[in-house]
């Protein structure tokens, strides 16, 4: 039990220091100026139309959850930091997106089995430290049949050119059947 406890606690800590880091950083103007399209490309990528309730995992600013939120899709733009949803308000905002902003960790997402019909992530899950544990989260919460897709660096490619995998999830771990699609 200790063993358990010290490894839960350390996951704590982690996660903590997580929040922390990229809360120091204007990510927001990161996004806008060096991925300025990646974002509503995913969108596009992923289908995403009117109707469609939508989750961005890990969205940082919403470089994604925005431009999907635009199309008259329900969105719903998680992260594990504050300061980045935050940041993410105002661009909304600014932008006339109407959206909701949750904080939550992408490794233990607070929503129900298949509650929506696209999960994306533009970049930022790939940062969480539990690879396996966020891809599994992302299955769960997309229904059997939706629509699964990653904006992540290539392993042939600059970390600047991006591939997109979609994907529809079949209520199976992985990504079966996915797409690609080189950016850059």
């Amino acid at each position: 039990m200790t063993t358990a406890l010290n490894a839960a606690e350390a996951d704590r800590v982690l996660k903590s220091a997580h929040r922390a880091m990229w809360a120091l950083g204007d990510y927001a103007a990161i996004a806008s100026e060096v991925i300025p399209h990646l974002g509503a490309d995913l969108a596009e990528a992923c289908g995403v139309r009117r109707g469609m309730r939508v989750l961005d995992v890990a969205a940082g600013p919403g470089n994604a959850a925005i431009p999907a939120a635009l199309t008259g899709a329900s969105v719903v733009a998680s992260d594990l930091t504050p300061e980045l949803l935050e940041a993410g308000r105002r661009e909304a905002a600014r932008r006339g997106a109407d959206l909701e902003w949750r904080q939550a960790d992408a490794e233990a997402l607070p929503f129900a089995d298949g509650e929506f019909d696209v999960v994306m992530s533009c970049l930022g899950v790939m940062f969480a430290p539990h690879h396996q544990a966020s891809a599994g989260e992302l299955i769960r919460v997309c229904r059997p049949g939706g629509t699964n897709g990653l904006g992540v660096p290539a392993a042939d490619h600059t970390a600047a050119e991006l591939t997109f995998l979609t994907g529809i999830s079949q209520g199976r771990p992985g990504f079966p059947a996915p797409r690609a699609r080189g950016l850059g």
